[in-house]
């Protein structure tokens, strides 16, 4: 088809892979039309469908970005949120980096982490941690109910 473009996957958009409670949505290596499109669809269906509890963006592989394809990311993000995952951004280059903080972007509908490593250990860590917060369902009397401990 004219006009579209590949992410070396064999179709324009991302490639989406889940990761213990995490989706992984890795972004092509540009951000047109058909491959937003294709973004939008594919990552809110599978976080409506999967049970996870966060999408990550995984862009090490996205060579450029503008304020409007930006914009139209940010925005798969936030409609994340409101299917109650968590988002975040992994692997942006320093140079685009730089691009979001000079063009002064809105990246608040991130949670931003360096590598796909840093965002899985923070989930795994804030897993770890709301399993340690939840209360035991073993009753304190380990001897059964009724029962006294013998002296």
């Amino acid at each position: 088809m004219a006009g579209r473009r590949e992410n070396g996957s064999g179709g324009a958009g991302p490639t989406v892979t889940r990761v213990g409670a995490a989706l992984i949505v890795a972004l092509p290596r540009e951000l047109d039309d058909d491959a937003l499109a294709a973004l939008r669809g594919r990552t809110l269906d599978q976080v409506r469908h999967a049970g996870v509890r966060a999408v990550v963006f995984e862009a090490s592989g996205l060579d450029v970005v503008d304020a409007q394809e930006f914009g139209a990311l940010a925005s798969v993000a936030r409609a994340a949120t409101w299917l109650g995952v968590r988002p975040m951004l992994v692997g942006l280059s320093a140079g685009l980096v730089r691009y979001l903080v000079d063009a002064e972007l809105d990246t608040s509908a991130f949670a931003p982490f360096g590598t796909l490593d840093d965002a899985l250990a923070a989930l795994a860590a804030e897993e770890g941690a709301a399993r340690h917060d939840e209360p035991d369902d073993e009753p304190d009397d380990a001897h059964g109910a009724g029962e006294e401990p013998s002296a």
